[in-house]
């Protein structure tokens, strides 16, 4: 994917990694960090004068159900899911193609193929004048590439809905791929990823930490690209992975707003009913994830940076996990917030870190990134390490509390009536349970059990998550290699990276031997 795609998706990895779901949309990744002090048994100073006191009890929830969810599907395949909303005469439009960023035979097609079908134009229309005709009806189109699909948006009035949708058959089915386009957005995704490469910790971080997790070849081995990889993709490539993954079988439009289901399968029949492009939805092999067999340490070096951006990656359950609610509690616990346990300990406590947060990486097959992550001086890195670590290790000793547990499972679930403010934000909602494969009525199962997800099974959670015993995790530095690569190797080995020369291995510290 593109660096604009890396920065719309990560969901993300500086503030960090916001990004996949539990409300729908980014729903389930939570804010940033938060404080609850816990006690291990190990003394800690009492509270100053002044010190914050406890909110008080919260008032009883509010209900705030997800909308009903329509769904028709066309003879070609091509699923239709309307949400029916009158309050203004407008439709969200979403096309979601389950084409994700890893799926082509190499990386970058699938980011390159999807931003080609806004920058390239269509059979009829050049970029330019397509759209210009998409802001004669008022609107945007854009088009996002993640880990498993690729979405176009638009947003029209109620009267222009149908243009829209001609416009956007006209994209998906019908694309350009003019030469000398893909060559002018080669040019700028390249300096894209070169500038991100050079500039941007958690983009660097991140990509090795995808990259350590998942084998060669894995749909999800590749976050974000690199000059190089971009190089190889050409227009022989893109056409191939359209006639692949562009088919209506893999397909879902997804209206809201002002609009019915008779009106929306009509309208869906008349501008998508005679694609006509055969195949199923592509079968890939995702195979397993690479479990961390034993604690090492990459950095990806960054001369002279005066800042960390440090990482602690190993695996969380599936997505579609039955306990699902339990972990999104245990790890909001950790670091969903300025109420979790990493904000109050690294951050506050110790002054370890400027930033800190606990996120999965919400993928729609197998397991998934879980990443701890604080971002701190560069004199301060071993020691935000072994924050992250500790803390981690003291969510199995010391299990989440009463309190705890109520606090977190009240954010989780009252944050749903912000992330439903909008029709946008639910044809967002929507798109995410489609994309990880949710049933209808998923967002509303989901808020209840979180509603009732108790303290010990947050510390159940919490022993399959975090407990060392269990599995080992390995460290991710975005950092100056020279000046803190010595010190970490307490951790273990460390292997040093080059993120300006296409991620290559530039030398390897031995773990310093115990004292």
């Amino acid at each position: 994917m593109s660096r604009s795609t890396f920065l719309r998706t990560h969901v993300v990895v500086a503030s960090l990694l916001v990004a996949a779901c539990g409300g729908g949309g980014q729903a389930s990744y939570g804010p940033e960090k938060v404080a609850i002090p816990t006690s291990d048994g190990v003394a800690t100073p009492k509270p100053q004068a002044g010190a914050r006191e406890l909110p008080p009890p919260s008032g009883t929830p509010k209900e705030a159900p997800f909308p009903a969810v329509s769904r028709a599907k066309l003879a070609n395949g091509l699923g239709v899911a309307v949400v029916t909303a009158k309050s203004l005469p407008i439709v969200q439009i979403r096309v979601l193609v389950r084409a994700g960023s890893g799926y082509g035979s190499s990386p970058a097609v699938a980011a390159l193929t999807g931003d080609m079908l806004k920058d390239g134009g269509t059979r009829s229309m050049t970029s330019a004048e397509l759209l210009s005709r998409v802001e004669t009806l008022g609107s945007d189109l854009s088009v996002h590439t993640d880990f498993d699909a690729t979405v176009l948006s638009m947003a029209v009035t109620k009267d222009q809905i149908g243009e829209a949708l001609r416009l956007l058959s006209q994209v998906v089915r019908e694309p350009r791929f003019d030469g000398e386009e893909l060559k002018k957005l080669k040019s700028r995704s390249a300096d894209e990823a070169e500038d991100a490469a050079r500039s941007s910790g958690s983009f660097t971080a991140t990509r090795l930490v995808f990259r350590e997790l998942f084998p060669a070849g894995h749909p999800y081995a590749t976050y974000g690209n690199t000059p190089a990889e971009i190089a190889k993709v050409d227009g022989a490539q893109i056409r191939d992975f359209h006639k692949r993954f562009y088919v209506p079988k893999a397909t879902t439009l997804v209206l809201a707003g002002d609009i019915d289901e008779p009106t929306a399968k009509s309208l869906a029949e008349t501008h998508f009913g005679s694609w006509n492009a055969t195949g199923d939805t592509p079968k890939l092999e995702f195979g397993g994830a690479k479990r961390p067999e034993k604690q090492r340490v990459f950095v990806a070096h960054r001369p002279k940076s005066v800042q960390s951006d440090v990482f602690v990656a190993t695996l969380a359950p599936p997505r579609q996990d039955p306990n699902w609610p339990s972990i999104r509690v245990a790890n909001q616990i950790l670091g969903g917030g300025v109420a979790s346990r990493l904000f109050a300990d690294v951050r506050e406590q110790r002054s370890l870190a400027y930033r800190t947060s606990a996120q999965i990486l919400e993928l729609a097959h197998g397991p998934q990134p879980l990443v701890l992550y604080a971002g701190t001086e560069s004199s301060k890195t071993a020691k935000a390490i072994d924050g992250l670590l500790e803390n981690a290790a003291r969510m199995v000793s010391a299990p989440p509390d009463d309190g705890e547990t109520a606090t977190a499972r009240r954010y989780l679930s009252d944050i749903f009536a912000i992330r439903m403010e909008t029709i946008g934000s639910i044809a967002d909602m929507l798109v995410t349970q489609d994309t990880f494969g949710l049933p209808d009525g998923y967002w509303d199962a989901y808020r209840k059990q979180v509603r009732a997800t108790t303290a010990a099974e947050a510390d159940a959670a919490s022993k399959a998550l975090y407990d060392p015993a269990r599995q080992s995790a390995f460290i991710v530095v975005a950092g100056d290699a020279d000046t803190i690569a010595p010190e970490l190797t307490r951790f273990g080995e460390v292997t040093v990276i080059d993120p300006e020369k296409e991620f290559r291995t530039v030398r390897t510290l031995p773990q310093a031997a115990s004292k």
